[in-house]
Formats: structure tokens, sequence, C-alpha cells
């Protein structure tokens, strides 16, 4: 028998990680008897163990060979035949018994496997592996090959199981499972470049009927590669045939836009839209794309809206665009959208609580009430989701009413035990409110830790907790012992920078930024916060319009960077370029900030008329926004 080329103990299991090896349990010291007859019953357990999957593995060879693997030979078929009653007469002759079925497996294979099981099964996965792979070349068996790679994946060993697994797929180039294999373990692995071949090959040997399931499934499966770019480059090129005619697929267009998308590419992505709703006006993946675009490409919401006059368009459409104009603070039509589909499914409670909340937003209280009353009213216990999302917007109701008890009540309703942060965190604010801070953080630190994030979000909400109540120096101690408790994780140090900022430690805010930017270099809020700190202390302006472009690489269309940029172009005097940026930024999101910029930009330019509007308009909205009322009170404008 051949010894693997790699040690067990020093191969990679991942990369950087050894082969798992199995550890056997200590044992104090036994009388040599004792010992012997412990080994015995270990060996006896672990043969009937090997010997069990090693039957598995034979009726599975057999299965492959075409035949039936439940005749078994001779005296054990008629030991183990159920009893026949006797025959009603002598003359009929006995039936003839089944000639026995054969396994696939020769003496030199069945000795091979056995081998392997023994040796994976006594911790050498490397032995075991080396020894599936060997025979798996040699009589070019895809399930030896797979077995190969399932004891490497096994034992955590990722390039040894891609190893067996190309080695599969050069082998039997027509096997859809070893393209599969191929497919799964490069993405796991990151390795992109590699990725294109096997996906197109994983897609030619799926059957017709199912190839569009397929493609469209793409994106959500190359959503785990970092690199997002990259993963929609490998979904054009893996899909290049069903881009084209004579095989040219609506859905392949869709998956292709939604690769975009992902991207951040919203140009590429729009025109991947386009083309897949010309395909196919129906295609669903590209009308939601379309409705991610809104604020971004200008033909995306008149795209949207011809679909929505369509009538066999789904109702998840209307509630992409519902959800994106409540993103956009275009709440009106939002609320009307949501209207539409509670008339067409009366039963689906989560349209009622996205319009509760749309109504609370726009300060509709009694309205966010009716539209919860329905919820309420077919609650469960334990609640649903859309339940205690119902009873948390209760409580919000409750809270606008200046009745805080009642508030907490909701608020216990949605979580009894008291242990789910998300309801929690709108306790302690409620606490907070009513002077009871103390207690109000303290039940934030007792909340249980159920998996590694939830530390990091414990320290973050309560500093918001102090952070709306305007105690910076409390938030900044909290965040400060958070940051030393984890000190490369960027949303503590974010926030952290954000509290810098309203002490004016203005070193210590971009010293922090630049650390994120480091350890996150795709954090697009990080480039946009220390840009726009820039533009607003009027310094460093070059710089600055450097890094808000960048975070506007990042994300494309983003009104809030696209404000910071025109507050850039405002300090270096380009007041036509701010005016025109700053009304692309409002028209998308209409936010009290940036209708504070554009209004200052109008004014300056000479349209009084027209700042005041934006003014006026922004503090129906928000009246209580910090940059709006400080420029109001600058110009001895009243809301």
């Amino acid at each position: 028998m051949s010894r693997s080329p790699f040690h067990p103990s020093t191969h990679p299991a991942q990369p950087g990680t050894a082969w798992a090896t199995a550890s056997s349990p200590s044992a104090d010291p036994a009388p040599e008897t004792g010992r012997c007859q412990a080994e015995g019953r270990q060996s006896r357990r672990r043969t009937a163990f090997v010997l069990g999957g090693l039957t598995l593995w034979i009726g599975a060879a057999v299965a492959a060979s075409g035949q039936a693997p439940s005749s078994l030979p001779g005296p054990l078929a008629q030991a183990t035949a159920p009893a026949t009653p006797a025959s009603t007469s002598a003359s009929t002759p006995p039936p003839l018994a089944e000639p026995p079925t054969r396994s696939a497996m020769d003496a030199n294979l069945f000795f091979q496997v056995l081998i392997a099981e023994i040796q994976g099964n006594s911790g050498d996965p490397g032995s075991a592996y080396q020894i599936y792979l060997d025979a798996a070349r040699r009589l070019q068996n895809g399930q030896l090959f797979q077995r190969a790679v399932e004891v490497a994946l096994r034992a955590r060993a990722g390039e040894q199981a891609l190893t067996a697994a190309k080695a599969w797929r050069q082998a039997l180039p027509q096997s859809r499972d070893a393209a599969e294999f191929n497919t799964h373990i490069l993405i796991a692995l990151g390795r992109s470049k590699e990725l294109a071949a096997p996906v197109r090959a994983l897609i030619q040997l799926t059957p017709t009927a199912q190839q569009p399931q397929l493609i469209a499934s793409l994106p959500r499966s190359l959503a785990r590669l970092q690199d997002r770019v990259a993963a929609a480059r490998v979904i054009d090129e893996a899909t290049e045939p069903w881009r084209k005619a004579p095989l040219e697929s609506a859905v392949a267009w869709g998956a292709s836009a939604e690769a975009w998308l992902m991207a951040g590419r919203p140009d590429t992505a729009m025109d991947a839209t386009r083309q897949a709703l010309k395909l196919d006006a129906s295609q669903l993946s590209a009308q939601l794309v379309a409705a991610d675009l809104i604020g971004q490409q200008p033909d995306a919401e008149p795209l949207v809206k011809a679909q929505l006059a369509r009538p066999d368009t789904l109702p998840v459409l209307r509630l992409a665009y519902a959800r994106k104009l409540a993103t956009l603070q275009r709440y009106d039509e939002a609320a009307q959208q949501l209207d539409a589909l509670i008339e067409a499914q009366p039963e689906q409670d989560g349209h009622r609580v996205l319009l509760a909340a749309i109504r609370l937003e726009m300060r509709q209280i009694d309205a966010a009430e009716a539209a919860i009353k329905p919820v309420l009213q077919r609650a469960t216990t334990p609640p649903s989701k859309d339940h205690e999302q119902a009873f948390l917007l209760m409580a919000q109701v409750a809270d606008r009413r200046n009745q805080p008890s009642e508030a907490l009540r909701w608020l216990d309703k949605a979580d009894p035990k008291h242990e789910k942060l998300a309801v929690q965190s709108q306790r302690a604010r409620l606490l907070a409110f009513q002077g009871r801070l103390a207690e109000a953080r303290s039940s934030l630190r007792k909340l249980p830790e159920t998996e590694a994030r939830d530390a990091v979000l414990k320290i973050q909400t309560e500093a918001q907790l102090l952070r709306e109540l305007k105690q910076w120096r409390e938030a900044w101690s909290v965040l400060e012992q958070g940051s030393l408790r984890f000190p490369e994780d960027p949303d503590l140090l974010y926030d952290q920078a954000m509290v810098a900022e309203k002490l004016k430690r203005f070193e210590d805010m971009e010293q922090l930024l630049r650390k994120v930017i480091a350890l996150a270099p795709d954090n697009a809020g990080a480039y946009n916060a220390l840009g726009y700190s820039f533009a607003e202390r009027n310094i460093n302006l070059p710089e600055a319009r450097k890094l808000i472009e960048q975070a506007l690489a990042l994300r494309p269309g983003d009104a809030y960077i696209v404000d910071s940029l025109a507050w850039v172009a405002f300090r270096e005097g380009k007041l036509d370029e701010a005016r025109q940026l700053l009304t692309q930024a409002y028209a998308s999101r209409q936010d009290a900030e940036i209708a504070a910029h554009l209004g200052e930009v109008l004014w300056l330019q000479g349209d009084r008329d027209g700042a005041q509007k934006v003014w006026r308009e922004a503090a129906a909205r928000d009246k209580a926004n910090e940059t709006l009322k400080e420029t109001l009170q600058r110009f001895g404008v009243q809301p």
C-alpha cells in the first residue's frame, strides 16, 4: 500500500490548515487483559463501522452497474428470506433460485476501499484520500473520485479536495457531479479566475428544462466571493452562450443584471436589465433590479411603472417599488403602492406592517395604528416576525402619544423574556428618556450574547443611546472601551470617529477613519465621512474631493455621498456644479440636510424663493434636523 505524499500533521486542510486527525481518548492504566478486551471491543466496533460503510458503497456500485442489489446469494438468501406457506401440491416444483448479483468491485478494489476506510477512520485521512484518488484515476470511476473529494473536505483540506475534483472533471468531462463539486470548491476557496469554465459546464450538463433555474441562482451562489466585480465577470463569461443567439435567454441577462447590481456597477446592470426585459417583459429578477436602480438610473422608474401596468405583474415587484420609494423618503407614493398591495392581498401582514412604519415616519399616528390593528387581531403565541414588528410599532405609537407605560407593555409582548437586542434597545431608549438611564444601560449589558457579533452590537447600541441624549463623552468612553476589546472592528471605530467629531477631536476622528479605510477598503461611509469633514471645515479640499469620489465609486448614485461632493464644490466656489449635484441628490432623497445645503446654494445664487420653498418642505418633514435649524437661523428664515 502506498502512503500519502503528504503527512497528516503537515499538509494543509485549507490554506494554512493542517489535515484534521482523529485523536484517541486517553485511558488510565489497566491490567493487560482488560486492555486487550477493550482493544478487541474497539477493533470490532471499528470493523463493524467500516464494513457497514463499505456495504453502502458496494450497494451504490452495484446500483451504478445497472443490477438490482436486492438478490442475495445461496444459503444467505434463504436464511434472510421471509417464510412462505407450504406448497399445497407435492408436484409443484420449487421456484428456481435467482443467480447471485455480482458487485462492480473486483478483489483488488475491494481491498483498497477497505484499507482506505480503515485509514480514514483511524485518523489518517491523508492516506485514505490518496488511496481513493489513485484508484479513481486508475479506474476512471466517478464514485471513487467523489469519495476522495469527500475525505479531503471532511479533513478541511480544500486544496486536496480541489485537486481530486479537477482530476475527476478531466477524467469524466461529461459528469455533472464533477462540474458541480469543482464549482462549489472554487467558490469556497475564492478562486474566481478558475470558475467560469466549470460553471458553464455545470449549466451545459444540466437538463435543458432546469437550466433557467440554475442560471437564475448564480448571483446568490457567487455572493460568497468577496470580489463582487469578479463574480459578475464569472457569471457573464459562464452564461455567454445564453446571452447570444440562438440560445439567448432573458434569464441569463437577468442574472447578469443582478450580478452587476451587487458589484456596484449600475450602468452595466441597467444595460443588462433592458436586454432581459426586451426578451421577456415578465422576467422578475430584471424587474427587481430596475426597482433597485431607481434614483441611480433615470429610466429605471419609468420601466418599473410600465411593468406595474401589466396585468400579469407579480405583487413582489410592487412591494419592491414601495420599499425603494420609502428608502428614498418618498413616503406618500410608497403608501399608495402599499394600499394597492393590501387591497390585492389583504391577508399579507407584512404589507400592513410596512405601511404602518411609513405612516409613523410621516407622523400620521392614527393612520399607523389603523394599519396595524388587523395584524394584531391575527397575532399568535409566540408571535410571528410580522406580529413582533407590529408590537414594536405599537410601542412607537404609544411613545409618540407620550404613553411610556403603554409603550413598555407592547415591548414586553414583543419580547417577554427580555433577550432580543432589537426589542431591548427600544426598551432601553424609552427608559433613558424617562430619566432611567442607568437602568437602561444595565439592561443592555445584561443581554445574552448568543452570537459572536452580539457583543459589538450591544456596545454600539449603548453608545447610540448616549449619542441620542447628546452625552458625547460617555458615548466616547463606551466606544473607546469597546475598541480596546475589539481593536479591529471597523464599525466600532467608525462610530467612535463620529463621536470624536462631535467632541471636536478632529485628529482622533481622522486617525480612526483612516484606520477604518485600512481595515475595510470598501467602506464607502468612511471615505465619505472623512471627505465631508474636510469640506465642512474648509480644509484639504483636493483630498476631500478624492475621498468622496472614491466613496461614490463604491456606492454610485448614493444621495448622501452626492451631497458631500456638492459641498466640496460649494467650498471650492463652484456654485453651478454644487447646485446641479444637490438637485440630483435631493431628487433622489428628500432629506433635511440635503435640503439645507441646496437651499443655501440657491440663496447665494439669488433664488431666494426657491431656497425658502426647499427649506420649508424639509422643515415640514423634519424640523428637528440640526443642520437645517442652523441654516435657517443663519439666514434669518422662519420655517
